[in-house]
């Protein structure tokens, strides 16, 4: 399984919007991910990267549990 999840795999994990996702790490309020801007990764738009280890710690729930909720199964709001 991937260890970095982009922002519409995490929102699917936490059980959000995408935006959602990237606004909170763009303002610093969620430290489990980082942004790439797009001049760094030679793009047109900046991208966002999540680590699964610190999302799953930040949720309080086991890293298999972070591959399970973007794979499909449901997520639930902490």
């Amino acid at each position: 399984m991937q260890d970095i999840l982009n922002s519409s795999q995490a929102a699917r994990v936490i059980g959000c919007g995408p935006q959602k996702v990237r606004e909170r790490i763009k303002r610093g309020i969620w430290t489990f991910g980082t942004i790439v801007t797009a001049k760094e990764a030679g793009n047109t738009q900046n991208s966002y990267e999540i680590n699964k280890y610190q999302l799953a710690a930040y949720l309080g729930i086991p890293p298999e549990e972070v591959d399970r909720r973007w794979k499909g199964g449901q997520a639930h709001e902490s």
